[in-house]
This record gives structure tokens, C-alpha cells and sequence, in this order.
């Protein structure tokens, strides 16, 4: 390639449209790229999304049995009362003694 000084007019004009012609090649091939980019994303995003709001619909539904549960368990739990446990614990004494009197223990 010739130094810029020594071309002439339609010189400096051809490498001027060569050089447009290569950078253009270059943003087509970037556009290209960008796009198949964009393209596997939105792919990936198409499969994985639905898939991944079944899972959270599923666990929400998993953890609201499992607080119902537990609020049962806990309404359980606070009728059960100090004498209904005596109560019980008599009634186990009773059993006991009748069931001793037989020779099991």
C-alpha cells in the first residue's frame, strides 16, 4: 500500500469505499451475532421460565399445606390444658394399678 501523499484522488477514493465496505461487513457480522445471542436467550427464556413458575406455584402450595398443618397442630396444642393432662395422666395410673394386679407391668 502506497503512503497517503503519494495517491492520487481516485486512490484515496477506493480505499476509502474498501474501508466503508470492511467496517460495514463488520457491523453486519456483529448484528448477526448480537441477534443469535438474543435469540438463544429468548429460547432459553421460553423454556426455562414456565418451568421455573410451576416450581414456585408448586412450593407455595407445598408451604401453605404445610402452615395450615402447623396451625393445626398448635390449635391442638393450646386446647390440650394443664387438667386434661392430669386427667389423662390419672386415668394412665388406674390402668396401671388394675394391669399390676394381673401381674403385667
Amino acid at each position: 500500500m502506497k503512503e497517503i501523499e503519494e495517491m492520487s484522488d481516485h486512490e484515496l477514493l477506493m480505499e476509502l469505499v474498501a474501508e466503508k465496505r470492511r467496517n460495514d461487513r463488520i457491523r453486519y457480522v456483529k448484528y448477526g451475532v448480537y441477534g443469535i445471542i438474543f435469540l438463544g436467550v429468548a429460547v432459553l427464556c421460553f423454556i426455562y421460565v414456565p418451568k421455573i413458575v410451576a416450581f414456585y406455584n408448586r412450593f407455595n402450595a407445598v408451604m401453605e399445606q404445610l402452615d395450615a398443618a402447623t396451625n393445626s397442630v398448635k390449635r391442638v396444642s393450646d386446647s390440650i390444658s394443664t387438667e386434661t393432662i392430669e386427667a389423662f395422666n390419672s386415668v394412665v395410673e388406674a390402668i396401671r394399678q388394675l394391669l399390676g394386679r394381673f401381674g403385667i407391668s
